[in-house]
């Protein structure tokens, strides 16, 4: 399978309207749909509306993760039918990842696939969902477990609609801009802690600018050579493997946890797991998970329940073979793919995370 993914379809800019108005220009012939949640219909649609004409096709899904199922897809499929969307149609999705994984997966379905583009209005999607062609739904409870791998057309990303986002959006954000620095560059995970340390709680949002960037470079990194995620790119996966066990766990509750803030937890317990098996240095874990927890809401899961997140993480999409897969890190900048970690392993780095957030 080949895809052809060209990190210069995503334009970071601080001219959005004007960045539109070109690429709709060139478009024209295309008719356009809206895709968007009820927050961004109310928030985000109206920094760029006046581009588009009065009787512009727009289509608001309900916000939140419980809605990230087939039944909203069916709606938007619903919706371009009755609109009598032809394969030579334009979705534009206008949102956080939760709208940019349903529309993108709704346009690569409707009619065997038609064009989109994604314009992501929070931190999370701009550094994560915005690279790569990732689309995807919730199924019985589990995270993306059915979806495609499809690149939109263009991404446009402008800090413009940061401005929009609560705290925890942003913090989610950096969850993922976290998990790229230690992956791939040291000095940025400590640029991105005296950010969120000394600028944050300022909403300097005009200075992230030159941090998505760096973060969304790499991410491109690790995507250009390896789209379908046979071997590079899986080190993207890091903090993941318990990350979004911990989604579906707080989800089995009717409860959420932001995605890049459950990276955050995911990231603790594989450095432990590092630690543990690839010597990982330990007053470097130390330091990083203090940093971390200096940040990030305490998190602790009740022993007794140990057991569901690892039922959940039985189910990973990296799995083989009925082992869990997990990305660990010989040291910060030098990831190791396809580590097997056994139930014990899970338990210990639970017991682990409790004891960090147990402290002062």
């Amino acid at each position: 399978m080949y895809i052809n993914f060209n990190p210069n379809d995503i334009i970071h800019t601080d001219e959005i309207i004007s960045e539109l108005k070109v690429y709709l220009t060139e478009n024209e012939t295309k008719q356009i749909f809206i895709i968007t949640d009820k927050n961004c219909l109310k928030l985000c649609y109206p920094l760029i509306k006046s581009i588009f004409p009065e009787t512009q096709s727009v289509f608001s899904i309900e916000t939140g993760e419980v809605y990230k199922t087939l039944e909203t897809v069916t709606k938007i499929w619903d919706f371009l039918f009755e609109k009598r969307a032809d394969r030579n149609s334009l979705i534009i999705n206008i949102g956080g990842g939760i709208v940019s994984d349903i529309g993108g997966f709704s346009a690569s379905t409707f009619k065997r696939g038609i064009s989109f583009i994604n314009i992501p209005t929070t931190l999370l999607a701009q550094v994560d969902a915005s690279v790569g062609g990732k689309t995807g739904i919730n199924y019985n409870g589990l995270k993306n477990q059915i979806g495609t791998l499809i690149m939109p057309d263009k991404v446009f990303i402008s800090t413009e609609f940061l401005e929009t986002l609560n705290s925890d959006e942003i913090l989610s954000g950096f969850g993922e801009m976290i998990k790229h620095a230690l992956i791939y560059n040291e000095k940025h995970f400590y640029e991105l802690i005296n950010y969120i340390k000394n600028e944050f709680s300022e909403k300097k949002i005009i200075n992230l600018a030159p941090l998505i960037n760096k973060s969304v470079n790499i991410k491109i990194h690790f995507v250009k050579n390896d789209v379908t995620e046979n071997g590079m790119r899986m080190i993207l996966n890091f903090g993941h493997t318990f990350g979004h066990a911990f989604e579906s766990y707080f989800f089995s509750k009717n409860k959420s946890v932001k995605h890049g803030i459950a990276v955050i937890y995911g990231i603790i317990c594989e450095l432990w797991l590092s630690v543990k098996y690839l010597n990982f240095d330990k007053g470097k874990f130390t330091k990083i998970t203090g940093e971390l927890l200096d940040i990030y809401p305490r998190l602790v899961i009740p022993e007794n329940e140990f057991n569901l997140i690892f039922g959940y993480m039985q189910y990973d999409k990296k799995n083989k073979n009925n082992t869990i897969q997990s990305v660990l890190l010989k040291d910060v900048e030098f990831p190791v793919i396809q580590r097997i970690i056994e139930e014990n392993d899970v338990y210990e780095s639970l017991r682990i995370l409790n004891s960090l957030s147990k402290r002062k």
